[in-house]
Protein backbone atom coordinates (compact mmCIF):
# COMPACT_ATOMS: atom_id res chain seq x y z
CA UNK A 1 0.00 0.00 0.00
CA UNK A 2 2.87 2.39 0.77
CA UNK A 3 4.17 2.09 -2.79
CA UNK A 4 0.73 3.05 -4.11
CA UNK A 5 0.67 6.14 -1.88
CA UNK A 6 4.21 7.08 -2.95
CA UNK A 7 3.18 6.71 -6.59
CA UNK A 8 0.22 9.04 -5.98
CA UNK A 9 2.52 11.58 -4.26
CA UNK A 10 4.98 11.44 -7.16
CA UNK A 11 2.11 11.93 -9.62
CA UNK A 12 0.85 14.96 -7.69
CA UNK A 13 4.35 16.50 -7.64
CA UNK A 14 4.79 15.74 -11.35
CA UNK A 15 1.50 17.55 -12.11
CA UNK A 16 2.82 20.69 -10.38
CA UNK A 17 6.48 20.45 -11.47
CA UNK A 18 6.82 18.26 -14.58
CA UNK A 19 10.50 19.08 -15.21
CA UNK A 20 11.66 18.19 -11.67
CA UNK A 21 13.28 14.90 -10.75
CA UNK A 22 11.57 12.84 -8.03
CA UNK A 23 13.65 10.48 -5.89
CA UNK A 24 12.32 7.69 -3.69
CA UNK A 25 13.85 7.23 -0.21
CA UNK A 26 17.42 8.02 -1.29
CA UNK A 27 19.18 10.59 -3.44
CA UNK A 28 22.32 9.85 -5.44
CA UNK A 29 25.56 11.67 -4.68
CA UNK A 30 25.40 14.01 -7.70
CA UNK A 31 21.62 14.48 -7.83
CA UNK A 32 19.88 16.89 -10.20
CA UNK A 33 18.11 20.02 -9.05
CA UNK A 34 15.34 21.04 -8.87
CA UNK A 35 14.29 17.76 -7.31
CA UNK A 36 12.05 16.20 -4.72
CA UNK A 37 12.77 13.37 -2.28
CA UNK A 38 9.83 11.34 -0.96
CA UNK A 39 10.56 9.42 2.25
CA UNK A 40 8.51 7.52 4.81
CA UNK A 41 9.11 8.85 8.32
CA UNK A 42 7.03 6.36 10.30
CA UNK A 43 4.04 4.05 10.12
CA UNK A 44 1.55 2.85 12.68
CA UNK A 45 -0.52 -0.25 11.99
CA UNK A 46 -3.46 -1.55 14.02
CA UNK A 47 -5.87 -4.44 13.80
CA UNK A 48 -9.62 -3.94 13.72
CA UNK A 49 -12.31 -6.61 13.63
CA UNK A 50 -11.69 -9.86 11.73
CA UNK A 51 -9.22 -9.26 8.90
CA UNK A 52 -9.40 -5.44 8.75
CA UNK A 53 -6.53 -3.11 9.57
CA UNK A 54 -5.94 0.64 9.97
CA UNK A 55 -2.66 2.35 9.20
CA UNK A 56 -1.22 5.86 9.35
CA UNK A 57 1.89 6.59 7.30
CA UNK A 58 3.92 9.79 7.81
CA UNK A 59 5.76 11.20 4.80
CA UNK A 60 8.42 13.86 4.26
CA UNK A 61 8.67 15.45 0.83
CA UNK A 62 11.91 17.44 0.56
CA UNK A 63 12.44 20.00 -2.18
CA UNK A 64 15.95 20.91 -3.36
CA UNK A 65 16.01 24.17 -5.31
CA UNK A 66 18.23 24.93 -8.29
CA UNK A 67 18.22 28.69 -7.64
CA UNK A 68 21.17 30.81 -6.56
CA UNK A 69 22.01 31.58 -2.96
CA UNK A 70 19.91 34.77 -2.87
CA UNK A 71 16.84 33.22 -4.50
CA UNK A 72 16.62 29.85 -2.70
CA UNK A 73 14.32 30.99 0.11
CA UNK A 74 11.81 32.68 -2.18
CA UNK A 75 11.82 29.65 -4.51
CA UNK A 76 11.21 27.29 -1.56
CA UNK A 77 8.40 29.52 -0.33
CA UNK A 78 6.74 29.54 -3.76
CA UNK A 79 6.96 25.73 -3.99
CA UNK A 80 5.66 25.51 -0.41
CA UNK A 81 2.52 27.49 -1.25
CA UNK A 82 1.86 25.42 -4.39
CA UNK A 83 2.30 22.06 -2.65
CA UNK A 84 0.29 23.02 0.43
CA UNK A 85 -2.60 23.91 -1.87
CA UNK A 86 -2.17 20.83 -4.08
CA UNK A 87 -1.76 18.20 -1.35
CA UNK A 88 -5.36 18.12 -0.15
CA UNK A 89 -5.87 14.81 -1.92
CA UNK A 90 -3.07 12.58 -3.17
CA UNK A 91 -4.66 10.16 -5.60
CA UNK A 92 -7.57 8.70 -3.64
CA UNK A 93 -5.86 9.33 -0.28
CA UNK A 94 -6.70 12.28 1.97
CA UNK A 95 -3.71 14.13 3.41
CA UNK A 96 -3.78 15.07 7.12
CA UNK A 97 -1.54 17.16 9.39
CA UNK A 98 0.07 18.99 6.45
CA UNK A 99 3.03 21.12 7.58
CA UNK A 100 5.95 22.87 5.89
CA UNK A 101 9.37 24.00 7.12
CA UNK A 102 12.48 25.30 5.41
CA UNK A 103 15.71 24.04 6.98
CA UNK A 104 19.16 24.72 5.49
CA UNK A 105 17.57 25.93 2.23
CA UNK A 106 15.63 22.68 1.82
CA UNK A 107 11.83 22.71 1.95
CA UNK A 108 10.25 19.87 3.95
CA UNK A 109 6.55 19.14 3.54
CA UNK A 110 5.40 16.61 6.14
CA UNK A 111 1.99 14.97 6.29
CA UNK A 112 0.11 11.82 7.27
CA UNK A 113 -2.00 9.50 5.16
CA UNK A 114 -4.50 7.18 6.87
CA UNK A 115 -5.94 4.15 5.16
CA UNK A 116 -7.81 0.95 5.92
CA UNK A 117 -7.27 -2.41 4.32
CA UNK A 118 -8.71 -5.89 4.34
CA UNK A 119 -6.33 -8.80 4.39
CA UNK A 120 -7.48 -11.44 1.94
CA UNK A 121 -6.48 -15.05 1.51
CA UNK A 122 -7.16 -16.44 4.97
CA UNK A 123 -10.47 -17.98 5.92
CA UNK A 124 -12.28 -16.15 8.69
CA UNK A 125 -14.41 -18.40 10.91
CA UNK A 126 -18.04 -17.49 10.59
CA UNK A 127 -20.74 -17.69 13.20
CA UNK A 128 -22.50 -21.03 13.37
CA UNK A 129 -26.20 -21.35 12.58
CA UNK A 130 -28.35 -21.43 15.67
CA UNK A 131 -31.43 -23.60 16.10
CA UNK A 132 -34.22 -21.87 17.94
CA UNK A 133 -37.12 -23.66 19.63
CA UNK A 134 -40.29 -21.71 18.89
CA UNK A 135 -42.76 -24.23 20.31
CA UNK A 136 -44.65 -22.33 22.98
CA UNK A 137 -46.88 -24.37 25.23
CA UNK A 138 -49.79 -22.68 26.83
CA UNK A 139 -51.72 -24.11 29.69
Amino acid sequence: MISEIKQAIAQKIHEQYPSSTIYDEDIPQNFKTPSFLVTVIEQSYGKRLANKYNSTVSFDVAYFSDKGKNEVKSDCQAVQVNLLRAFDLVGTFRVQNLQATIVDNVLHITFDVRYSEIKTGEEIPKMQAQATNTDIKTS
